[in-house]
C-alpha cells in the first residue's frame, strides 16, 4: 500500500493502527503537518505509537516534533537506542575515518517515538 499524505481516501483506515515504523519522513518541513495529521488519524485510539528513525537534520526533526505536539499527540526522543548503533556512532564520533563525512546532525539517526493517548 502507497500513502499519499493528506490524501483523502484513508477514512476507511482511521484509528487502525496500533504502529506505525518510518523512516527518513522529516526531512521536508512543507510535510511536516500532513505527516502529523496522518499519524494522529491512523493510530489506534488508546495506546498506539509511531516510532520513526530520523537524524535532526537542522531543526528539521524539532519543527515536525513541535507539530507533533500541537497535533495533541506525546512523544519521546532516544538518542541510545541500540548498543551496536550507539557503539558505530562513538567510534565515528571519535576518529574511525570509515566514514569520512560522518555528521551526526546528518546521519545520526534518533529514535523518536509519537505515541497516541486519545
Amino acid at each position: 500500500m502507497t500513502l499519499h499524505w493528506n490524501q483523502e481516501e484513508i477514512s476507511n483506515m482511521s484509528d487502525s493502527y496500533d504502529i506505525i515504523v518510518a523512516s527518513d519522513c522529516t526531512f521536508f518541513k512543507e510535510s511536516h503537518k500532513g505527516l502529523a495529521q496522518t499519524l494522529k488519524f491512523l493510530l489506534k485510539n488508546g495506546s498506539s505509537e509511531a516510532i520513526f528513525l530520523s537524524p535532526r537534520r537542522g531543526d528539521s526533526l524539532d519543527k515536525f516534533l513541535g507539530i507533533i505536539e500541537q497535533s495533541s499527540l506525546h512523544f519521546s526522543v532516544s538518542e541510545n537506542y541500540d548498543t551496536e548503533v550507539w557503539k558505530r556512532h562513538q567510534e565515528l564520533m571519535n576518529g574511525d575515518d570509515s566514514w569520512p563525512n560522518y555528521e551526526v546532525d546528518h546521519c545520526y539517526p534518533l529514535l523518536p517515538i509519537q505515541y497516541s493517548e486519545k
